[in-house]
């Protein structure tokens, strides 16, 4: 059976980005000559991209989670499994939406699995009634 393993690069802080479109391209990008971001008056984020509105917010990971882009790596020879190595780290998903900010929902919704999993998993005090908080 194949494994898994990684080890940590010199891993550089990220943005993430998440676009409302697909691009042909997997790789580091100088974001910023393309995006040039500006803040709205309520947050809220706004750019351009080939020339179509994007709206966008910059969404916070769950307490104790982190982001992190894998480089995967030829194994050695005869070796059946994968090397990757941890290449950036981020702490937020810049969410897009083409013409607007995004809908509540989405990913903003995804986001908040983390802490429902945990409290749902949580153990429960032994003197704990039915019903109560």
């Amino acid at each position: 059976m194949a494994a898994v393993r990684w080890r940590r690069g010199p891993a550089a802080p990220l943005q993430a980005q998440l676009l409302p479109c697909g691009l042909r391209y997997h790789g580091p990008a100088p974001v910023a000559a393309f995006l040039r971001v500006q803040r709205g008056t309520g947050g809220e984020l706004w750019a351009s991209f080939r020339g179509r509105l994007m709206g966008g917010r910059d969404l916070p990971l769950p307490h104790g989670y982190r982001g992190m882009v894998l480089q995967e790596e030829d194994a050695p020879h005869g070796d059946e499994d994968r090397c990757v190595t941890v290449t950036g780290t981020f702490d937020a998903i810049r969410d897009w939406g083409a013409d607007g900010v995004p809908p509540p929902g989405g990913l903003a919704l995804a986001l908040q699995w983390g802490d429902i999993a945990q409290a749902i998993h949580a153990p429960v005090p032994e003197n704990h009634e039915e019903g109560t908080p």
